[in-house]
């Protein structure tokens, strides 16, 4: 069993129980992608793990459960300051073909169509062959001004949102093309759509000798 290991440590992070300054309207939403990914890493030996959201410690000890090695490194904090620089560039500062699975939650949200790629080619680069990238996608204009989000796994296959009051950059719409062209290197692996109408995929990153192109994006579930 390993123990996690943290990158950009957030002072405000914490494990169960309630978040310092989040706002009441948290909402539980079924995930239909955790199960999947759970089940798969749990079928791996010594998985590693790269956690981009807010680090949350039952998050951690979710992935560490299943024998995996954690590494959080919080890309919210930098995305808040990024948008005051108007520049949506994030960085990964990881070897290549590092991490089994990424939980890159809803980073891309908030990332101008080429920085978006850009961000998705550096996954592309730290992520193992057979790789997999847990993603949100904001589909509704209504959304655009949501605010930013921590995610808490509650269980396997429940996962809580939780608002956060701080300004940031509006969010950014991506289609079903979008993301096909953003994600090159990839396949979809799943794609539902939840009852609120994010989109919620597993991308696989295609071994060495797979040049298919990757497949059009069919939600299977709304749930």
């Amino acid at each position: 069993m390993f123990g996690p290991m943290f990158k950009r440590r957030d002072p405000e992070s914490q494990g169960p129980g309630p978040l310092p300054g989040a706002p009441h309207a948290a909402k539980v939403q079924t995930s239909h992608i955790l199960p999947r990914l759970a089940k798969k890493l749990s079928m791996m030996s010594h998985s590693r793990v790269l956690d981009l959201g807010s680090v949350i410690g039952g998050n951690l000890q979710f992935f560490i459960e299943l024998g995996c090695k954690v590494t959080a490194d919080n890309l919210l904090k930098p995305v808040e300051k990024i948008a005051a620089d108007q520049s949506g560039k994030l960085e990964l500062e990881h070897p290549d073909e590092t991490f089994d699975a990424v939980i890159a939650w809803d980073a891309f949200d908030f990332l101008p169509r080429a920085d978006a790629k850009a961000f998705a080619v550096d996954l592309l680069r730290i992520m193992k062959p057979g790789g997999l990238v847990f993603a949100y996608f904001t589909t509704r204009e209504t959304e655009r001004r949501d605010p930013g989000r921590r995610y808490r796994i509650l269980g396997k296959d429940q996962i809580e949102w939780l608002p956060e009051g701080n300004t940031r950059s509006l969010r950014h719409i991506y289609q079903n093309r979008d993301i096909n062209l953003m994600f090159e290197g990839f396949r979809t692996h799943t794609a539902f759509v939840l009852k609120n109408g994010t989109r919620e995929l597993l991308l696989e990153k295609k071994s060495p000798n797979d040049v298919s192109p990757m497949p059009g994006i069919t939600p299977l579930i709304k749930s």
